[in-house]
């Protein structure tokens, strides 16, 4: 092996190294441990769960210590887990550990970025609460109910969090809580019962928390009636025997009585009355890099979402008339989730936009009125207007290049055109003592006439010929409509759309010009074509609604129709032509 072959061999091993080596500190580096709560609004003395959940089984194994947990929080237990999740079709590994905590006092705690193995996390912020609920009364009870409303007074129709607690110390049997009770109001429960512990002067009390979202539909007042907690729990010890069992005796308690001042809509506000925390709008191309041309569907995912409004309040958005645009709109997509917080509401829907003309076109802005709870004033949630360039359809480009423009050199001159003038003014002179010349002359009369009566007749063979290809030219033409008829009346929208198309395409007469389907629906209005423009109005939004054949399209009127649009898009081929010489 030659100098250079072995140094270009060494460079090769060296470069293959270093790849090795950054793959697999760029692999290390990307493994990353994150951490979760169970829930985010904490309060003082109350239990709560810390996972940390790391990515490789050797970090797993080298353990986690507790000296990363502030030292204001208290560790109660840590637990080891390793399970096997589906996630979105997916086979995935969840590996860590969950911490239960304890919060003692409140604050802003900050867990240091922690380092396990050849994994590593980021900082990590703890936010703990004050004591929402006053626990000291002057019987120790072992079981205390509380409530609270997030208001005194609100707006109709806004979002009123209400919240009742039941904490025990004892084991409890046949609990009840009926659900809350208002009147002239719609009421939603926020998520699943959620429960924790409090911890508090060497007491623990077990916690089970209910939160509701209430909707008050009048103003005036609204009152919140008790609800009755009841359930059976063990005797105190003083009042038995210590031969006998322990007992089970009933309780009942029951929460305060609210009552809410509901204020009117302020005669300032905007329709649609819209009292939220948050009211966005978003719009995006689906796909995002669309080619826009005209005739040619694009399809736009429109989203509007609020905090603090039921999915039944969400508004209907209306789009500006265009005339270079045809907007269809799919029906929306109504959403609502639920969390501690209060309701979270969304509205999607699928819309479908054909231009109509080529150059930029624009959708304009939209606004939408609401009213900000926070801040107490009126607010507009915007979509930017929406500007594309839209291109010719690529029937019309085929067009453009099909036409023949004629050259400069094959047109005729002046001059030529002067001197035929001039030739047919000449008139030749006749010698009267010339015979030959009159021999001559009629020998050209003669084939000239013989001249004139071939070309006569091959025009009128020709003629025939033409006559008989135009039966061929319609059969063709049926036969493109026919394609579309057949699939009519198999109730298949996309192969009609197609067949329809392929039959506009080859179009010669009036209907050359038309590329699309709207522009075949004007042209059947204009010519008194009504029911068949109607049908071709339903194909067209069945076509664009779901971008599928929607089962529940009918195309048998359409077929039943179609044969009528070619009695005026071809009168000439329905008459029969004279003859020329009868």
């Amino acid at each position: 092996m030659s100098m250079t072959a072995k140094s270009l061999w060494l460079q090769s091993i060296i470069k293959l190294s270093a790849l090795l080596l950054l793959s697999t500190i760029a692999s290390v580096s990307s493994a990353e441990i994150t951490m979760s709560l169970d829930r985010t609004d904490i309060h003082e003395h109350e239990t709560f769960r810390l996972r940390v959940q790391v990515e490789e089984t050797d970090t797993l194994r080298q353990g986690a210590s507790r000296n990363f947990i502030p030292e204001e929080i208290t560790v109660r237990s840590r637990q080891e887990y390793n399970n096997s999740v589906i996630i979105n079709g997916q086979y995935n590994i969840q590996r860590g550990w969950d911490f239960e905590l304890l919060a003692q006092k409140a604050g802003t705690y900050t867990i240091p970025a922690l380092t396990i193995g050849n994994e590593r996390s980021k900082p990590f912020v703890i936010r703990v609460l004050p004591e929402q609920d006053d626990l000291s009364t002057t019987q120790a009870s072992k079981v205390k109910l509380r409530s609270n409303v997030s208001d005194d007074e609100i707006y109709v129709q806004q979002q009123l969090i209400f919240t009742v607690r039941i904490y025990r110390s004892v084991i409890a049997r046949n609990e009840k809580l009926p659900p809350v009770r208002v009147s002239n109001a719609l009421v939603e429960q926020l998520g699943d019962t959620s429960s924790f512990e409090v911890v508090k002067a060497d007491q623990s009390y077990r916690v089970v928390e209910r939160r509701y979202a209430i909707f008050p539909q009048q103003s005036g007042e609204m009152v919140i009636e008790p609800i009755t907690y009841s359930a059976r729990v063990p005797e105190d010890s003083e009042r038995r025997s210590p031969w006998q069992r322990s007992q089970l005796q009933p309780i009942s308690l029951s929460t305060q009585k609210y009552t809410i001042k509901v204020k009117p809509k302020p005669s300032n506000a905007a329709e649609p009355w819209l009292p939220a925390k948050k009211l966005k709008l978003t719009a995006n191309w689906k796909p995002a890099n669309q080619n826009f041309r005209v005739g040619e569907p694009a399809n736009l995912d429109l989203i509007i979402s609020a905090t603090g409004l039921l999915k039944t309040q969400l508004p209907a958005i209306n789009f500006p008339d265009q005339g270079s645009l045809t907007i269809y709109r799919d029906s929306p997509q109504y959403h609502q989730r639920f969390n501690r917080f209060g309701v979270n509401s969304y509205h999607f829907e699928k819309v479908t936009v054909i231009p109509s003309q080529t150059g930029e076109v624009e959708i304009p802005e939209i606004k939408v009125p609401w009213w900000n709870v926070k801040t107490d004033k009126q607010e507009y949630a915007v979509l930017p207007a929406i500007r594309f360039n839209v291109n010719p359809s690529n029937k019309q480009i085929l067009q453009n290049q099909q036409q023949m423009v004629i050259p400069e050199s094959q047109q005729p001159s002046s001059q030529d055109n002067t001197s035929q003038s001039e030739g047919l003014k000449l008139q030749p002179e006749e010698s009267s003592g010339s015979t030959v010349w009159k021999y001559i002359s009629l020998t050209f009369a003669v084939l000239w006439i013989f001249t004139l009566l071939f070309w006569l007749l091959q025009r009128r063979k020709d003629h025939k010929n033409h006559i008989h290809e135009l039966p061929q030219q319609i059969e063709t033409s049926s036969l493109n409509l026919g394609a579309a008829i057949k699939a009519a009346k198999s109730n298949v929208a996309h192969k009609t759309f197609k067949a329809l198309q392929h039959w506009l395409f080859s179009q010669k007469e009036e209907l050359k010009d038309i590329s699309s389907l709207n522009g075949l629906i004007q042209y059947c209005r204009q010519n008194q074509l009504q029911q068949l423009g109607s049908e071709l109005e339903n194909l067209q939004e069945s076509l664009y609604s779901n971008m599928e054949d929607s089962p529940s399209w009918d195309g048998q009127e359409l077929a039943q129709l179609l044969p009528e649009i070619t009695k005026i898009a071809q009168p000439i081929h329905n008459k029969k032509l004279p003859e020329l010489y009868p």
